[in-house]
């Protein structure tokens, strides 16, 4: 069972990550308060990242450590990376691919997001069959991992 001050601290931990997300959508801010917003929400979301990734290696991460260990996310986890490199690429051809130019609002760049987003999973998923799955399985042949017999 976790203490309850162990849960009230994710909870506190997801709600300053929710407010650097969401926190000041659609805000005037003063010139003073925009520049420090502007210089210090990245490296704030950095410590929040690193601060769940140290709680998840140490056992405190509760359900948030339950759903990133979640094996129906297995598959995505071999080709996140992939996409990384994958997606500029898809991004640049989109708007090379343009006439015109586009008046955005929030129902077209939703639709372009989750059409670039699938995209480039699709090919970062070939690109990963195509490349990744060779090399890893010829480095397994070369170096076979000596395992622990009991």
């Amino acid at each position: 069972m976790v203490p309850i001050q162990n849960r009230l601290q994710d909870q506190n931990e997801q709600v300053g990550l929710l407010c650097l997300l969401y926190g000041l959508y659609e805000q005037q801010l003063h010139p003073v308060s925009a520049a420090a917003y502007s210089s210090l929400s990245h490296t704030a979301w950095a410590a929040c990242l690193a601060w769940i990734v140290i709680a998840c290696s140490t056992g405190y991460g509760g359900y948030v450590n339950k759903f990133l260990s979640w094996t129906v996310l297995y598959p995505f986890s071999r080709v996140t990376y992939c996409a990384y490199l994958i997606h500029p690429i898809i991004i640049r051809i989109f708007a090379m691919r343009m006439d015109s130019p586009v008046h955005l609002g929030k129902d077209l760049v939703a639709v372009m997001f989750l059409g670039q987003l699938v995209t480039s999973y699709i090919l970062s998923f070939i690109v990963s069959l195509a490349f990744e799955a060779p090399v890893v399985s010829l480095l397994r042949i070369v170096s076979p991992t000596k395992r622990k017999t009991k």
